[in-house]
């Protein structure tokens, strides 16, 4: 049986500092060893525009070196529909393992090979299979009141925003539990024994999306993250997670004293530029 297909994710906003070679790549015969630099900046993983898209800022930094070494070489580096990314050279290549390939889930050095593909899903990357809603509803500020009579008076701010209280469901307890199920969302929280926001490379968590999501923008893939592995066209809703969520977060089992799966509750405010793109 085939592990459920992803449908929705959250992709919450990192920085990354360049340490000036970030990846170096080797081949056996040619220009070698290629030396890449990825630009420092403020990324989310596959949800976002080209300049700010990690995965494809990386492909860019890692094609930009090779064909400015002299070589022929092309590289591909993609997500695939279960969220592990993928490496593909023209050539037989090797990297050793580095900060920028652990954050895209990789735990060790790739050695002469066409094509490596990560241990892990990418860091800072939560993906789903049931997302439960009732869709965006508008809340605004007003004041106001009737009168005896049923005449309406006051004010309206002009001002507005979105919310939507959304329950991920089937989110596997832990990194452990979701190995032995042979699926692929995100774990609730890491094994007993290992900490929230642990050096990479390690599954990524929701626990981890409550460490580092607060007062930023994320990005979320509301049932549509198949279309958004490819597509620079599909939108993605771009949403803040309100620190009252972060503060108390809502976690229930799917079923009574079953500890496999749990239901993720939270309200998400989607902000007044509602949606964004890959292109």
């Amino acid at each position: 049986m085939s592990a459920p297909t992803l449908t929705s994710a959250v992709a919450v906003p990192f920085v990354w500092t360049s340490a000036g070679t970030d990846i170096t790549i080797t081949f056996a015969s040619g220009p070698s060893p290629v030396n890449v630099t990825v630009p420092s900046g403020t990324y989310r993983m596959q949800l976002a525009p080209l300049a700010t898209d990690y995965v494809r800022v990386v492909l860019s930094a890692l094609n930009s070196a090779v064909t400015g070494s002299g070589r022929g070489d092309t590289l591909t580096l993609t997500m695939g529909t279960d969220s592990l990314v993928t490496i593909t050279c023209t050539s037989a290549f090797s990297m050793t393992i580095n900060d920028a390939l652990k954050l895209l889930g990789f735990s060790a050095s790739i050695v002469s090979a066409t094509s490596a593909t990560a241990t892990y899903p990418p860091a800072n990357f939560a993906t789903f299979i049931e997302r439960v809603c009732a869709d965006w509803s508008p809340k605004s500020a007003v004041s106001g009141a009737e009168t005896n009579a049923g005449v309406g008076f006051g004010v309206y701010s002009g001002a507005w925003r979105e919310d939507d209280e959304i329950a991920f469901g089937f989110v596997p307890r832990d990194p452990s539990t979701r190995t032995s199920l042979a699926v692929n969302q995100t774990p609730w929280m890491p094994n007993a024994g290992s900490l929230v926001g642990a050096a990479m490379p390690r599954q990524w968590t929701c626990r981890d999306v409550l460490e580092t999501a607060g007062g930023k923008t994320c990005a979320m893939a509301s049932g549509n993250l198949q279309a958004l592995l490819s597509s620079t066209s599909a939108t993605y809703d771009l949403v803040t997670l309100p620190f009252a969520e972060i503060a108390a977060a809502r976690k229930d089992r799917v079923r009574e004293s079953w500890n496999a799966y749990f239901r993720w509750t939270s309200r998400w405010i989607r902000q007044s530029t509602q949606t964004g793109t890959r292109a």
